[in-house]
């Protein structure tokens, strides 16, 4: 034979309105930052080139950076991706952490032995966390 007990109490909670507001407030906040990117492949080459992403991009303000979390559609180096022609527009997403507050702007770095990682500076930060930038 079981025995069920009934717990549950109701319990009244008082928070002050300022905390609650900033608690409304943080919870929509961005919790990552997507970066949304566009690269053309090069024109020089018959194929258009290769494109891939290295794990040592990150987004940097003043001293502060944060570190590449995810990478959708596009190869991590040194794999890559191969272009058909050249021309051809290749669309991919970087995930990060939320950036903090206090940055206004902030830039898009990417690290890699060839030195000729993307570079994209001046981003102006916005309340969504989400972001679209053209690579070159």
């Amino acid at each position: 034979m079981s025995t069920q007990i009934n717990t549950s109490k109701s319990v009244n909670v008082k928070i002050e309105n300022s905390t609650l507001q900033q608690l409304k407030e943080d919870f929509k906040e961005e919790a990552q930052t997507l970066v949304h990117c566009n690269y053309v492949s090069k024109r020089k080459f018959i194929n258009g080139g290769w494109v891939n992403i290295h794990s040592t991009t990150y987004l940097a303000h003043n001293d502060e950076t944060i570190s590449l979390l995810h990478a959708e559609n596009i190869p991590m180096a040194p794999s890559m991706h191969m272009f058909k022609r050249p021309g051809e527009l290749k669309k991919f997403t970087l995930v990060f952490p939320r950036i903090p507050k206090e940055w206004k702007q902030f830039s898009l770095i990417e690290e890699c032995p060839s030195g000729s990682g993307f570079l994209v500076t001046n981003i102006e930060r916005n309340n969504t966390g989400v972001y679209e930038v053209s690579l070159h």
